[in-house]
């Protein structure tokens, strides 16, 4: 009967084990998240883009519900924040991270913020991501990606 409990006892932690995706929880994170919502918006915008990227990241990949209205905010930038997240968006191959970064452009496209149809390479390179993926959201990233695409039609 022990061996069962401790075997149960394992398959428990492993499978409540957190995914951090490409960031992992700082003191700044887990102040930023013991905020209400609305603290949370008006704090967002007094972080560095970097701050901001691992903060909209956590919110979505590891806080239940996700922090998906955080992709608003960071959107509002403007295209300023396009070079930063095609970088971050060539060197990770992690599929949620790929999904949170399209979901940041897909709002920056909806607020008419930037200019996708004329960022050919950009395009590409989210096509190249979605298509690599294999996972559950795939499907999701390519409908927004399409949705990029239609917004400027």
């Amino acid at each position: 009967m022990p061996i069962k409990i401790i075997c149960l006892f394992f398959a428990i932690l492993g499978g409540c084990a957190s995914y951090f995706g490409d960031v992992q929880p700082s003191k700044m994170i887990n102040d930023f998240f013991r905020l209400s919502t609305s603290e949370q918006l008006n704090e967002f915008k007094n972080h560095n883009l970097e701050e901001q990227y691992d903060l909209f990241l956590f919110g979505n990949q590891t806080i239940h519900p996700p922090a998906i209205y955080l992709a608003r905010s960071f959107a509002e930038q403007g295209s300023i924040i396009v070079p930063f997240l095609k970088t971050k968006l060539e060197s990770t191959h992690d599929e949620a991270t790929i999904r949170d970064i399209t979901a940041i452009f897909s709002e920056l496209s909806s607020l008419r913020l930037y200019n996708f149809q004329s960022d050919f390479g950009l395009m590409n390179l989210l096509e190249q991501k979605a298509n690599s993926m294999q996972g559950i959201w795939k499907e999701t990233t390519l409908k927004m990606i399409s949705e990029i695409r239609s917004a400027g039609n």
